[in-house]
């Protein structure tokens, strides 16, 4: 599923907030520091999450091209998702993000599953993918604004 966005935000910001985000996740979850150069294809690492942190995911980087494309790849028990952020500069000062998910199913029962419901949920998904670019986008835009203040004033 895809969705894609115009909004009123800078392209750089908005890979580095992908990027930071990414780098918390992988602290957070190895105790080790990342360096900005080691954040590239192939790096990954396992995330736990729940209530306590009884579930995983490994969590792998498939592309990271500054600042235009982010990709990244989730393998659980439950199968693989793929995560993908296009950015696209438009007119000055605006940008196009596209936000992708994927599922990669493996089991047969699982793709009916899907391939029986999809129309069901692609109005409620949709507006959640939206939703959570809505907020990316804010908090991307918070945090150069915050940046800019703090530094520059």
């Amino acid at each position: 599923m895809e969705v894609s966005k115009v909004y009123q935000a800078n392209a750089e910001s908005l890979f580095d907030f992908l990027k930071e985000s990414f780098k918390n996740d992988y602290e957070r979850n190895t105790n080790k520091l990342l360096k900005s150069g080691d954040l590239k294809p192939g790096l990954k690492f396992t995330k736990t999450f729940g209530a306590k942190n009884q579930n995983s995911v490994l969590v792998e980087v498939e592309k990271m091209t500054f600042p235009s494309h982010y990709k990244i790849i989730l393998k659980s028990s439950r199968g693989t998702n793929l995560i993908e952020y296009l950015i696209e500069p438009q007119t000055a000062g605006e940008i196009e993000v596209t936000y992708r998910e994927e599922y990669l199913n493996t089991g047969v029962f699982t793709k009916m599953n899907n391939f029986l419901l999809a129309p069901l949920f692609r109005k409620k998904l949709e507006a959640r993918m939206l939703a959570q670019l809505d907020q990316l986008i804010h908090y991307s835009n918070k945090e150069r604004t915050d940046y800019v203040r703090e530094n520059i004033s």
